[in-house]
């Protein structure tokens, strides 16, 4: 049940492309990208600890019925000695019977001594 209501936030249609190691992306239904969640969720790399996301920063604008939204992150599993990965995630939403929908999500990896998009610099 809980993974349904995870499902409810999107449109059926929904394009998701997230970064799914330091060299590639890969794209995904709403369907593939749980299950993509899952699989990592469940894989042994993660060991007994887990992993852990902070938000560090987040943008959002509102459009009659649309939206967009953008967090910096830092995410690490927490028993690895490498240290965080930072990334950014966009997401584009709609709004559908009154309530937002995400219509697409993509995320990039923040490379080394790289400067964050624009939207972040706007305060």
């Amino acid at each position: 049940m809980y993974w349904e209501n995870i499902r409810s936030f999107f449109v059926d249609e929904a394009v998701i492309v997230l970064r799914t190691s330091r060299e590639a992306s890969s794209q995904f239904t709403v369907d593939e990208f749980i299950q993509d969640f899952l699989d990592f969720y469940n894989s042994p790399r993660l060991g007994e600890t887990g992993f852990k996301e902070d938000v560090l920063q987040l943008e959002s604008e509102v459009f009659y019925d649309m939206a967009f939204g953008a967090a910096v992150y830092a995410a690490t599993i927490l028993d690895s000695d490498r240290p965080p990965q930072k990334g950014v995630d966009f997401w584009l939403l709609t709004l559908k019977q009154g309530i937002w929908k995400l219509v697409s999500v993509t995320s990039e990896i923040i490379p080394p001594d790289s400067k964050l998009p624009d939207v972040f610099n706007r305060h």
